[in-house]
């Protein structure tokens, strides 16, 4: 099987999906590592020099690449929703790590993992743009604002 987490950026896909896979002993790709890796550059980077079309068509072909595993739990991008296409290529379920944009916006400040839309966009206006979007592709949500909480309600999902 392959699980998608689906959320905003912070919400908290990368941490909660090596948790996750641990438990579920599945293989944990974070997806905007795996495209850094097979580009030789940072998103922001990527974002930088080709622009956001570009980086999303290698999100595209990336999610092509996922069809042949299985046993994975894959933390996508953040803005891998904003292609409906998409959801044909996330065979598996589809997780939707909810969090609140207020918390989001508190998470973010702390983090130092540089975000190229949320240096011309807020948290507010990229998740109106978005949740419509989640809620297309989502096939469970989750609240995820205590992570350990999070797995329990994903693995009892999955049942």
């Amino acid at each position: 099987m392959r699980l998608y987490l689906i959320g905003m950026p912070g919400s908290g896909k990368s941490t909660l999906g090596k948790k996750l896979s641990k438990r579920l002993k599945y293989t944990f790709i974070d997806m905007d590592n795996y495209i850094e890796k097979k580009a030789c550059m940072f998103v922001d980077e990527i974002f930088d020099k080709y622009g956001e079309e570009y980086f999303r068509a290698l999100e595209k072909n990336t999610l092509n690449e996922f069809l042949d595993m299985n046993d994975v739990v894959i933390a996508t991008g953040g803005g891998v929703i904003k292609d409906k296409n998409n959801k044909s290529l996330m065979d598996g379920k589809c997780i939707y790590l909810y969090v609140r944009p207020e918390a989001l916006e508190k998470r973010l400040e702390q983090s130092k993992i540089v975000r190229p839309l949320l240096m011309e966009k807020s948290v507010y206006t990229l998740y109106d743009e978005r949740k419509d979007l989640y809620e297309y592709f989502m096939d469970i949500k989750v609240d995820n604002e205590n992570i350990d909480n999070s797995i329990e309600n994903i693995l009892e999902a999955l049942k």
